[in-house]
């Protein structure tokens, strides 16, 4: 699979910098959903980790607290590019002492313990909250310039780490498609979600590329701002166009998969257009369709909440909030050309 060369909505940057030159560059607060009940059998871990994976601090936990590693759950993954302040889960009779202090190890601390009445799930966030600073930037005028622009949107583009190192996550997904199995389960996964990523990603770039990024399509499927909720436009209407507009509603792309009712299908020339740029990629689109994947819908707008850019002697502070499952690297490549320097001898994750 050839490398992708996505657009971009505002046009290249010309503002470069440095991004993650040391691990607290690049710093990630999860914000849960739901709010801890204080009671139960089961314990939820806020846990500040530096220079490690999610999967690693799962495991450590596992084996401090005796438990088996399917019994440790969490909220989402985070890079280990990065500080990450995150949510672990693991059951723990209540009448039981917490000795949480002995479950400590290199690479991370407990920031707090607290009880809760039910296993903690997978995408159980509300937000990431995010602090990035960038460093020996050129043209922090044109950055700063640009942060008013990308307060409106940026593209929902899925970031490179999705793909793996040099995009190995996309190739294990060629070669599962091609028959060759991956026994690892986890593995698997990366390599399903690279692929339907990648699609996305085709779609949304080409919207962009010929000019629909803000613009309605008749047949679109459209998502509703803060929800999971989605409609389908039957008529183009200035009420939807104003509603467009506001970033109250956000045109949508396709999650490729085994589409599970007419609902969530575009039609008309939304239908006609993605149809046309998926077509060079009918092998991923099968192989999507033969592991059950179920089709979904994703925006392709992504809005930055809370945006705050300072500058201070060549380095520039941004901070800001991303609903969960979406890339502050998407932010950041409408606003800079940066250098990922964390990401030099990175892993996959």
């Amino acid at each position: 699979m050839k490398h992708q060369a996505l657009q971009w909505l505002y046009g290249e940057p010309i503002a470069t910098a440095k991004l993650r030159v040391q691990p607290d560059d690049f710093i990630v607060d999860e914000e849960l959903n739901f709010s801890p009940s204080g009671a139960g059998e089961h314990l939820l871990l806020q846990i500040e980790k530096i220079g490690q994976n999610t999967q690693y601090v799962a495991k450590k936990l596992a084996e401090l607290s005796g438990l088996k590693a399917r019994d440790i759950s969490f909220a989402g993954r985070k890079d280990r590019h990065a500080v990450t302040r995150q949510w672990f889960c693991l059951p723990w009779p209540i009448k039981q002492e917490v000795p949480w202090q002995d479950w400590q190890a290199e690479g991370y601390r407990i920031v707090q313990v607290q009880r809760h009445f039910r296993k903690l799930r997978l995408g159980a966030l509300k937000r990431n909250h995010f602090q990035i600073r960038l460093r020996d930037v050129t043209a922090p005028e044109q950055l700063i310039q640009r942060a008013q622009q990308v307060r409106a949107g940026v593209p929902n583009y899925y970031g490179e780490q999705r793909f793996g190192i040099e995009g190995g996550n996309l190739k294990l997904a060629e070669s599962l498609f091609a028959g060759q199995g991956i026994a690892d389960r986890q593995l698997r996964g990366l390599a399903l979600s690279a692929a339907r990523s990648f699609l996305f990603n085709t779609q949304l770039s080409k919207r962009i590329e010929q000019g629909y990024f803000q613009q309605l399509l008749l047949g679109d499927v459209v998502q509703l701002d803060g929800s999971g909720s989605i409609f389908r436009v039957e008529e183009l209407t200035d009420e939807l166009h104003e509603r467009l507009q506001q970033g109250d509603i956000h045109p949508t792309a396709a999650l490729c998969g085994l589409p599970s009712s007419d609902k969530g299908q575009p039609s008309e020339q939304a239908a006609a257009l993605e149809q046309q740029w998926l077509a060079d990629y009918a092998a991923l689109q099968q192989g999507l369709q033969e592991f059950r994947l179920k089709a979904e819908r994703r925006s392709i707008r992504l809005q930055p909440q809370q945006l705050e850019i300072t500058q201070d002697a060549g380095t520039i502070q941004l901070r800001f909030a991303l609903p969960t499952g979406c890339f502050a690297t998407s932010v950041l490549r409408e606003l800079v050309q940066y250098q990922d320097c964390g990401r030099n001898h990175g892993a996959r994750e």
